[in-house]
């Protein structure tokens, strides 16, 4: 009798296993519980990509209060490789394939963040927008595929997406063996003062001092620029979410933070700009800041913004410089742009907690920043007590990769994140 029972154990496992063996990769996704499949066109012939739903509670401290449609994109290169989990900060616009994939030949999951793009629950409870529910949507996807995939677990994001990477990894330790955050910062405060000690010390005193002087022209020709950024909205059918005159000075209030961050122009070129209205205001149109305070762009951020002053940190401006010319702003916080109704308690210490886990525990990261990117200024800095690695690329933007370091560099990076791979669990 136990003879036959074992036998029937035997045929029965051995069928589901050759069942198993015999399902498409697409079939085996849709075995998964509470995911809706979408194949889509892939970008490389060596991937299958896929445009995945999960379902997702939207608080995963209760279950039962409902839950949302979460988008990731899934592809596919081989089951026994790694998978590179993208930890997008925002809307995840579509499926690429990012460096550290690219680097290990991995297989690769991009999940868009909470409450943004398409995964939006239908009423919005904007206390669930919290850094522990956002790792607690990827804990979730992680295990979900942990049912398909034997490979070890890499974790990436760039910069917001770098910041939610270093909050999924503190919320849940075990769950990926290496963390790869971009230019990501990690305030401690509603507003982080080390961002604009960074900007009052960050490139050469010359240059500070032009782009000073650059805000000071555009203020003094205030006046005269505020009909020619009417016509630029009537020209590009822009709505601003506040007045012309709050706007345009919170756009030279933010010069500073954009010219380090991104390097629109360069320095130099300020030397040549004429003292007209016309000239000016040119020059600062091509930094690419007036379309951030549109409603559709204010729109868009508006999840971060809420994120910001309720747990994760921002920054405000430094108008000591610039006060006496300042005819709009009052208050030179970002906190403006953030309707009241949404300003929720501040979650104090939060930050502090994950700054100092990182500091003790935080082993097999790898961090990238450029030299010049103010929100270095609030990253973390690893020592002894750990094995991550910090990477800062002199001169570097807020646009660094690892590629834009030395071979040399590139090698000894890839190495160190090859041998994390490689230990024991």
């Amino acid at each position: 009798m136990k003879r036959t029972a074992l036998i029937f154990l035997f045929v029965i496992t051995f069928q589901f296993v050759f069942a198993q063996k015999r399902l498409s990769f697409a079939e085996r996704l849709n075995t998964l519980e509470g995911v809706e499949v979408e194949v889509i066109p892939s970008f490389d012939s060596l991937y299958q990509t896929f445009k995945i739903s999960i379902e997702q509670p939207i608080d995963h401290n209760n279950p039962e209060d409902g839950v949302f449609l979460q988008k990731i994109y899934l592809s596919h290169f081989d089951l026994n490789q790694p998978i590179v989990l993208v930890t997008e900060g925002y809307q995840a616009k579509h499926n690429y394939l990012t460096e550290p994939a690219q680097l290990l030949n991995a297989n690769q999951i991009i999940v868009e963040h909470r409450f943004f793009g398409e995964s939006v629950p239908d009423s919005l409870d904007w206390t669930k927008l919290t850094t522990f529910q956002a790792a607690s949507d990827h804990h979730r996807i992680v295990e979900l595929f942990k049912e398909i995939y034997a490979g070890k677990w890499i974790s990436t994001g760039i910069s917001k997406g770098g910041q939610t990477t270093i909050y999924y990894r503190y919320y849940f330790p075990d769950d990926v063996t290496v963390s790869i955050p971009y230019v990501a910062p990690l305030n401690i405060e509603q507003e982080d003062p080390r961002i604009n000690l960074f900007l009052r010390n960050v490139g050469t005193p010359e240059c500070r001092a032009k782009l000073l002087g650059f805000q000071r022209k555009l203020l003094a020709k205030e006046t005269e620029i505020l009909p020619l950024l009417k016509r630029f909205k009537e020209q590009n059918n822009i709505v601003f979410t506040q007045s012309d005159g709050l706007v345009f000075e919170f756009a030279v209030l933010e010069l500073p933070f954009t010219f380090w961050q991104w390097a629109p122009f360069s320095c130099k070129s300020l030397d040549d700009v004429e003292n007209s209205a016309g000239a000016l205001f040119h020059k600062l149109k091509k930094a690419g800041i007036l379309n951030a305070f549109s409603v559709e762009s204010q729109s868009y951020y508006l999840p971060f913004l809420v994120q910001a002053y309720q747990e994760i940190g921002y920054y405000n401006f430094d108008v000591d410089s610039l006060k006496s010319q300042l005819n709009y702003v009052t208050d030179p916080s970002n906190a403006v742009f953030l309707p009241d109704s949404l300003r929720l308690p501040y979650l104090d210490n939060q930050m502090e907690k994950v700054h100092h886990w990182l500091e003790n525990n935080g082993n097999n990261f790898l961090y990238i920043y450029g030299e010049l990117d103010p929100w270095v200024s609030t990253s973390p800095n690893p020592d002894s007590r750990t094995n991550a690695l910090k990477m800062v690329l002199p001169g570097g933007s807020h646009a660094t990769r690892l590629k834009d370091f030395t071979e040399k560099e590139q090698k000894r990076a890839v190495d160190l994140i090859k041998s994390w791979l490689d230990e024991k669990e």
